[in-house]
């Protein structure tokens, strides 16, 4: 549906701008006339309603110079819903002289109006519910046809809402909420009656009181859904309970009242960003046809169009589990669909849990301390080694005889030993070579929780960034509308075919589609971010959206990095700079630069291993618990007198030193093989180093472009904008084709989304200069951060001398 009164407004100037010099009104010297309004409001908040404060404006604008245009107090009469009080308003209005122009808003005075047989002077009325049903049958030519008598009639109607609605949901069965006085003043069954009949549903029309449990208790569960038409009388705290019961109950509710019923806890509404400007000017403009033209109010059109969007509530939607077509999830506009800013996901916060919940780097973290185990193991081969052990022995007698003691027929013994590693080479490089291994892998560990930082904000810029497509493709949307309607009406002029308009209207089917694979897109980007923070993959995901003047990036933007590679000599230096940082402190060249450490140390120890011995101190003590049965008695010595009881307990000491003389060329292989390990491994931390000298450099001109470029794509921007307004502008007056109005909004398009893009590009470029160099400034102290500024800020000086 497209906006009919624009149109005619458009049409309007057009011809005005056309005409003006032929008008006799342009050279008028006529007296400035007296025109009073007077309004009849069904209750005081049609008379607060902003409405009224764009009419009189509007009025008077389209009137000119000619009319002096007044809303007198003593003519503003509200009824309050009073039947008889309207009807004595009514008449006052009608019969009073100085009033000029009577205007009834609502649907008392409406029906009062439309009742009445002869009006005195012109009535426009906005509150006509169903022209058939209330005895105002339309003329072929979209009029009254009653003398002084003209209403607005919207295209925003209870048969569009309902049908609608039903487009959405697909009830069978609704509850209609009405309030309780328009419910009684005029019987909605009539237009209802007609437009079920065409859907083909049941429904079951509701006159609304205070008392919204009384209602509650009339709509049970065998309804599927609720319209609720617009229930002036109900405040929006009973509203809001009213629908919130409703929605519990699992019912579907549409409001009337649009975004403000939908915000209130309706499931979804039609909302007109321009609704109130657009009937103020059908209503000036109408006025001036009755003033200017003596064109009676019953040959004025009644018909007002205008384009409606689609509000859904998204916590109502989740609560009732309502999933709607692609089409309108992306085309409708959500209420509650953002949580506040304060419930949105900064960087910082984006970073905090990923470094806290994102798996590869929890598995980093758990390889690393299970190294250290390992550095912990082989240390523990420094450490004396105490075994205690328990022997029971059964032998049998005839052995124990024979063995003068030393063994009985049953025995129990304890025994403990002790060893202790004097030297030993094997043991030394161990411990040492796990503790570099360990240092390697804490590096690596390192490098992998700032590759996981600066996955996640690229992830959360790229959200961005899908986030900025979508309101692109929808003011795109928006401008193909535009320009069909310009189309349109050059079709109505003359200027063009109805070719135009076709191609206008397939435009708008890309554009759409457009807005769709934006979203998408948005959803996709959403996936990488959860999977990156180990959130629910189908969660949505809201982030916060990030400004060049952030703290961390301000220097960076303006009088830091930035600022550092505006020229290539500056470059240079900068690129030296931060190169010789990167090669000291990157993880991954810490990572080498320890297993560099660790195979040195086993190099050395392969080349001494072979001719150093290992020396340990073992002891061990012995004692008999339990003996029994042959060989405990004493034994006499032959020529001896008395017996020796056998020994209960024994100890040794002795140091060991062993050196192995042939092992089969053993040692000398692994000195060959450790030698060209370091070879290997030299070769890998020259490379390493070279790629990340290459990565700084890389990044810092990447830098360099994205900086520039935010500036010159906004100009790009700026230029392409206002380009595009100046050929649609003369697209309307016929002076250039499709072609040119198409390359124009394209290029309009694809420049505003290139300069959205520069930002994004440049805040990836500054994430991926810290990751090169090996730190980001959102995990330093505010002291390591004045350090950094500080190192910078001495450069720029010495850039200057």
């Amino acid at each position: 549906m497209f906006n009919t009164t624009k149109n005619l407004t458009l049409s309007i100037f057009l011809l005005l701008s056309i005409s003006s010099f032929y008008t006799p009104r342009a050279f008028s010297q006529d007296p400035v006339k007296d025109l009073k309004i007077g309004i009849l409001y069904d209750a005081q908040v049609y008379k607060e309603s902003k409405f009224i404060d764009i009419l009189e404006k509007e009025v008077p604008a389209v009137m000119g110079s000619s009319y002096n245009v007044t809303f007198p107090d003593q003519y503003q009469l509200s009824s309050d819903w009073d039947n008889t009080l309207a009807h004595q308003q009514f008449e006052r209005l009608q019969k009073e002289e100085e009033v000029d122009v009577v205007i009834c808003l609502g649907v008392l005075g409406s029906t009062i109006a439309i009742q009445k047989k002869e009006l005195t002077k012109p009535t426009i009325l906005w509150g006509v519910i169903d022209p058939k049903g209330q005895g105002v049958p339309l003329t072929e030519n979209g009029t009254t046809g009653i003398d002084n008598l003209n209403f607005i009639l919207t295209s925003s109607s209870l048969k569009t809402d309902i049908i609608t609605f039903h487009d959405a949901i697909k009830y069978e069965k609704i509850a209609v909420l009405f309030d309780d006085y328009i419910h009684h003043l005029y019987s909605p069954a009539k237009p209802l009656d007609r437009i079920v009949k065409e859907i083909g549903v049941e429904y079951t029309a509701f006159g609304v009181k205070d008392d919204i449990d009384e209602l509650l208790n009339q709509i049970d569960t065998t309804y599927d859904a609720v319209y609720a038409s617009y229930m002036f009388k109900l405040p929006d705290e009973k509203k809001q309970q009213l629908f919130e019961a409703l929605a519990d109950r699992g019912l579907f509710v549409f409001s009337a009242e649009g975004e403000q019923g939908v915000q209130n806890g309706a499931l979804v509404g039609l909302k007109t960003e321009d609704k109130f400007d657009i009937i103020a000017r059908r209503v000036a403009l109408n006025i001036e046809s009755i003033f200017y033209e003596n064109v009676n109010a019953k040959d004025l059109p009644v018909r007002v169009d205008y384009d409606e969007k689609i509000v859904l509530n998204a916590e109502v939607a989740g609560k009732l589990s309502y999933l709607p077509k692609w089409n309108v999830i992306f085309n409708a506009e959500w209420i509650d669909a953002v949580p506040d800013e304060s419930e949105q996901l900064s960087l910082e916060n984006v970073i905090d849990e990923a470094i806290a919940e994102n798996m590869n780097y929890k598995a980093s973290q758990y390889g690393t301390l299970s190294g250290d185990e390992l550095r912990r193991v082989a240390n523990s081969a420094l450490m004396p080694s105490i075994n205690a052990s328990l022997a029971g022995t059964w032998i049998d007698p005839q052995t124990a005889d024979r063995a003068f003691g030393t063994r009985a027929e049953r025995q129990l013994l304890g025994t403990l030993e002790l060893q202790q590693v004097i030297y030993s080479e094997k043991v030394f490089v161990n411990a040492r070579v796990q503790k570099y291994l360990q240092q390697s892998r804490k590096a690596g560990n390192e490098q992998v929780m700032l590759d996981v930082v600066y996955q996640s904000a690229v992830a959360y810029f790229n959200l961005l960034y899908a986030k900025t497509q979508i309101q692109i493709t929808e003011r795109y949307l928006e401008s193909t509308k535009r320009n069909l309607e310009i189309a349109q009406l050059r079709e109505n002029v003359g200027y063009s075919g109805n070719s135009d308009v076709y191609r206008w209207q397939s435009n708008l089917a890309q554009s759409e589609q457009q807005v769709i694979d934006a979203n998408l897109q948005e959803r996709q980007q959403m996936l990488v971010l959860n999977n990156l923070l180990n959130r629910q993959m189908s969660a949505p995901i809201y982030v916060r959206d990030v400004e060049l003047t952030d703290g961390i990036y301000a220097g960076l933007a303006s009088e830091g990095m930035a600022n550092l590679v505006n020229d290539p000599i500056s470059l240079l230096i900068i690129s030296d700079y931060i190169v010789e940082k990167a090669v000291v402190q990157r993880p991954i060249v810490q990572q080498y630069a320890a297993q560099m450490l660790a195979i040195q140390r086993q190099q050395s120890s392969d080349s001494r291993n072979r001719f150093i011995p290992e020396v340990a101190l073992q002891g061990s003590y012995n004692r008999f618990l339990a003996r029994g049965g042959s060989g405990t008695e004493s034994i006499v010595i032959p020529g001896g007198t008395t017996g020796l009881d056998p020994l209960d307990q024994n100890w040794s000491i002795s140091v060991v030193a062993s050196i192995p003389l042939f092992s089969g060329f053993q040692k000398s292989r692994n000195y060959q093989k450790t030698k060209y390990d370091k070879l290997q491994l030299e070769s890998q931390q020259r490379q390493i180093n070279l790629d990340v000298e290459k990565e700084v450099r890389a990044a810092l001109y990447e830098l360099a472009s994205t900086s520039t470029n935010i500036t010159n794509s906004r100009e790009a921007m700026e230029a392409a904008q206002k380009n595009f307004e100046i050929v649609r502008d003369n697209y309307s007056k016929g002076r250039v084709s499709i072609i040119e109005l198409i390359d124009a909004q394209n290029n309009a398009f694809e420049s505003e989304q290139n300069a959205a893009n520069a930002v994004y590009q440049f805040l990836q470029s500054s994430m991926k200069i810290q990751r090169a160099v090996g730190t980001f400034s959102l995990l330093q102290t505010d002291a390591e951060r004045e350090a950094t500024a500080s190192e910078i800020n001495e450069l720029l000086n010495n850039l200057d001398r």
